[in-house]
């Protein structure tokens, strides 16, 4: 009896402890994708028409931007994505280009050569939904802000 009252009250109590954590992430969810980001960010919706969320704080920003390309596959896109980087920003240095489950992910990073100490770091994942590609971009400036950027990109996931 004294065990059976002892379980009954250790579950009641952590029901009560955690009854009221909450995640430190937000859901959005619309009719196309669904994506998680900081409860403290602020969200707008719309901000650009090829933009239609935005996610922002004082120093990161996670973007989901579309684009209607019929005839061109997750991978091709992301190699597209891969060379105009190249060629538009300074420092560009592509880490990694993976494929998972019909999605592409691009990691890279841009350096300063003037200052040695400056590293940012980007993470894009694409994926497509008919003729539509999407894409969620997100970076960082230190490790702090790593797992942030990391839990952003894998809760993106097209409906």
């Amino acid at each position: 009896m004294k065990r059976k009252l002892t379980f009954i009250f250790a579950t009641i109590t952590f029901g009560v402890l955690f009854s009221g954590c909450k995640s430190a992430y937000e859901k959005y969810s619309n009719d196309e994708f669904t994506i998680e980001y900081p409860r403290k960010w602020e969200k707008e919706i719309d901000m650009f028409p090829v933009m239609p969320f935005v996610t922002f704080s004082e120093y990161q920003t996670a973007m989901v931007s579309t684009k209607v390309m019929d005839s061109v596959t997750v991978e091709e896109f992301a190699k597209m994505r891969i060379k105009a980087f190249s060629e538009e920003q300074i420092g560009f240095k592509l880490i990694n280009l993976s494929m998972e489950n019909d999605y592409a992910l691009i990691r890279y990073s841009n350096e300063d050569e003037d200052d040695p100490s400056y590293h940012l770091e980007t993470l894009m994942k694409i994926g497509k939904k008919g003729d539509k590609l999407f894409g969620v971009t997100c970076a960082y400036e230190n490790n702090a802000q790593r797992d942030t950027v990391e839990h952003i990109i894998n809760s993106f996931q097209l409906k």
